[in-house]
Order: C-alpha cells, then sequence, then structure tokens
C-alpha cells in the first residue's frame, strides 16, 4: 500500500476540519439553550465542510458531481452566517429576526445570477464546466459577500450600545474581528480574478484566514456562549414557583452568563437587587430556591470557572487571572480557588498542560 502524502495546504485544511469538529463537540456540550447556539453551530459546520473539500479536492473532486460548486457555496456562506452570528452575540439573549435571516438569500441569487448568464453563453454547453460560468461566480459571490457585511450597517444601534454594557466590550471587540476577517476573506477570494496561479494562492490564504478565525473563537467565542447556569427549585414546600419568581432567577442567569457582572471585584448583592427591583431578602431567597446557593458562591463559582479557561487560555500571571475574574486580593483569590479546585491556581495550570 502506498503511503499517504499530503500537501502543506492539504494538511493545513485537514487541521481546519479538526478544529471545527472539536468548537461542534464542545458547543453541543456546553450549551445550555439549543436554540442559543444553533447560529455557530451551522456556521462552524459550513466552515468545517469548506475545509473538508478543499483537503478532499485532489482525491474526490473529479469523481463527485458538482464538487467545485458545494465547495463554493460552503464558502461562500461564510460572510452570511457572520453576519447573523455577529448580530445575535450584539443582542445576545434573542436571535434574528427573520428578515435578518433573509441575508442567506444572497447566494442562491448569485448562483442562479451566474447560471444565467452562462446559459447565454453560446460557448457554454456545459454549465458547470463553463469558464464563463465560474467567472460570474467569483464575481457574483464577492458581491453577496460584500452586500452581507453591509447588511450589519443596519444594525449599527445594537452595536453602539454594546460598550455600555457589563461584559460588553469583550463582546464588541469579537464582532470587530470577526468583521476583520471577513473581510480579508473577501479580499483573499478576490486573488482568483489573477489567473489559475493565484487562484491557489488564494485557496492557501483563505484557509490560513479560516484557522486565525478558528484561534479567535477558541479564546473569545466560548466565553460569549458559556454553560449555562443550572436552574433549579431546591425546596420541596416551592416545587410549583410563581412566574415572578422564575423570571427572576431568569434574569440573575443572564446577569451572570452574559453580563458576567461577577468580573466585578465589588459587585454586591444590593448592586443585583438594585439592578432586579426588588429587595435584597427576595434576591437571597431566589437563589438559594433556584441555584441552591448563596449569593457569595454563586459569584465565586463562576469566577473560578472563568479563572479556570483564563489559566489554559492565556499566559497571564495568576494575580492578572484573579483581578479578570473579580477578585479584588490574590490570597482570596488562591483560597477560594482551592476550596473549589482542590489544588492552587499554578499547580491547576501545570497540572492541566501536562
Amino acid at each position: 500500500m502506498e503511503q499517504l502524502r499530503f500537501t502543506i495546504p492539504e494538511m493545513l485544511s485537514l487541521v481546519g476540519v479538526f478544529q471545527c469538529v472539536y468548537i461542534l463537540v464542545y458547543v453541543l456540550f456546553r450549551a445550555g439553550n439549543a436554540s442559543r447556539v444553533i447560529l455557530p453551530l451551522l456556521y462552524f459546520f459550513t466552515l468545517g465542510v469548506g475545509f473538508f473539500l478543499d483537503f478532499a479536492s485532489s482525491y474526490i473532486g473529479e469523481i463527485t458531481p458538482y464538487y467545485d460548486l458545494i465547495r463554493w457555496a460552503a464558502w461562500f456562506f461564510g460572510p452570511p452566517l457572520s453576519v447573523l452570528v455577529i448580530i445575535q452575540i450584539a443582542q445576545i439573549t434573542k436571535l434574528p429576526s427573520l428578515a435578518d435571516c433573509a441575508v442567506l438569500l444572497f447566494i442562491p441569487v448569485a448562483l442562479l445570477f451566474s447560471w444565467g448568464m452562462a446559459v447565454q453563453a453560446k460557448e457554454c454547453e456545459i454549465i458547470a464546466n463553463c469558464p464563463v460560468f465560474w467567472e460570474w461566480l467569483d464575481v457574483t459571490g464577492l458581491i453577496a459577500g460584500t452586500a452581507s457585511l453591509l447588511m450589519i450597517w443596519v444594525h449599527r444601534g445594537l452595536f453602539s450600545e454594546l460598550q455600555k454594557q457589563k461584559a460588553g466590550k469583550e463582546r464588541y471587540w469579537l464582532i470587530l474581528a470577526l468583521i476583520i476577517v471577513n473581510i480579508f476573506f473577501l479580499a483573499a477570494m478576490s486573488l482568483r480574478f489573477g489567473g489559475e496561479d493565484l487562484e491557489e494562492d488564494s485557496t492557501i490564504v483563505r484557509t490560513l484566514i479560516g484557522l486565525a478565525f478558528i484561534y479567535l473563537v477558541t479564546t473569545s467565542l466560548f466565553r460569549i456562549y458559556p454553560q449555562a447556569l443550572q436552574i433549579t427549585t431546591g425546596k420541596k414546600k416551592e416545587e410549583n414557583p410563581t412566574s415572578e419568581d422564575q423570571a427572576l432567577a431568569e434574569k440573575i442567569s443572564k446577569l451572570m452568563e452574559f453580563e458576567k457582572v461577577y468580573h466585578e471585584a465589588t459587585y454586591s448583592r444590593s448592586d443585583l437587587a438594585q439592578e432586579l427591583g426588588v429587595p435584597e431578602a427576595t434576591v437571597t431567597r431566589i437563589i438559594g430556591q433556584f441555584f441552591n446557593k448563596s449569593f457569595p458562591q454563586l459569584l465565586n463559582e463562576r469566577r473560578i470557572e472563568d479563572a479556570k479557561r483564563l489559566l489554559l487560555e492565556t499566559d497571564a500571571n495568576i494575580k492578572t487571572v484573579a483581578q479578570e475574574v473579580g477578585f479584588n486580593s490574590l490570597p482570596s483569590f488562591n483560597r477560594v480557588f482551592k476550596e473549589l479546585s482542590g489544588t492552587s491556581p499554578s499547580e491547576y495550570r501545570k497540572n492541566m498542560i501536562k
């Protein structure tokens, strides 16, 4: 049996496939609400398909009908899906509207227009193999991708409010990074107009951009889509909580999960009560009933979970990590970390990296 040998572009594409599978599995297992992650799942599935089709092109491309057309669609569906993901990140608790989802129609329209132009060309007997058809596909694909990004302008009001929110700056910079990545992707695809030599270069460049985007995701997007807080009713006497109590519990969950209010070292029970518009005693009762914890326990557990991610994903020193997640002193951070994890932060980082 002949030994398998992969080219560098194929190896990069294969890395992209594995990374997309990892992200899909990670998000599926951490998602508290499936509807909230359906767009990221769809995006990374499509991106993974694009990587796989680049990798397998020299092996099954010639024996699979419309292979190149499917690959074109997988990559050019990226910008419209990115726009929907961006909108969801901006309004984190809601999905994009049906009107927003119309951006996905840009790609089928681009395909149909290119098909129509190729039909009019006399030299095109088989459309899928016609150079005119592929030239138009490259043009209309770029136009569709650019038009998709312009749709973000319609929602500019959402983005201007982000920086005013708690933990909003992180989402704002992630959105900005997503926009820049898509711009670079479209620029890479425009290299295809330079001929066959540049066409191969454009494939490598878009693969590198895709890998860079995945790196960005693994360091940032997982903080935007964290594991959901578990809401339970711990007291038998209150097995049927009122709708008002349930609504308050959900608000607390969103404040912890999305706004990350616990990152403020001085955040107190009175601050939470003020945001909810209820007495402090009600806050204590709701947290005990639905989360089976005290207020300090709820904050500290979330802080330590975020600290674990920072310890593994960054090279920041322990003191910086403590400050980032909401502890105002290093000794208290070390004490709480050891209580909840059974080890010190430095030992945790060392053992997990090993």
